[in-house]
């Protein structure tokens, strides 16, 4: 399984960590605004190639697995482990069921169940 990361509340976060996320949220937003404004200027007024919009497309996704990874480095990202994920899975599979056995209790058919 790839190791999935997930953001951790706002409240899990040390106070140090929550000024460091706001300064580099800040700093993220504005690089990518930047890169936007940029980018859909031209675009409105001329129009851009498929190459141009490529890499746009591309550094925008560098700005963001930047970020991402400055995040992760400063335990502002947990690691969801197999365990929980299988739980989770689990979780919204019997979610479904309970939904579809609902339908088919209304519909007079037999009720599925999981083996």
């Amino acid at each position: 399984m790839p190791v999935i990361y997930r953001q951790k509340g706002h409240r899990k976060l040390t106070k140090k960590q929550q000024q460091a996320k706001l300064q580099r949220d800040a700093a993220y937003e504005i690089a990518v605004q930047n890169l936007s404004t940029a980018f859909y200027a031209k675009k409105h007024n001329g129009g851009v190639t498929s190459q141009e919009e490529t890499a746009y497309e591309q550094a925008k996704a560098g700005l963001w697995n930047g970020y991402r990874n400055w995040a992760i480095a400063n335990d502002l990202y947990e690691i969801v482990t197999v365990e929980q994920q299988l739980s989770e899975a689990m979780d919204s599979l019997n979610d479904q069921l309970d939904k579809v056995n609902d339908i088919r209790d209304e519909l007079g058919l037999t009720l599925l169940e999981l083996k």
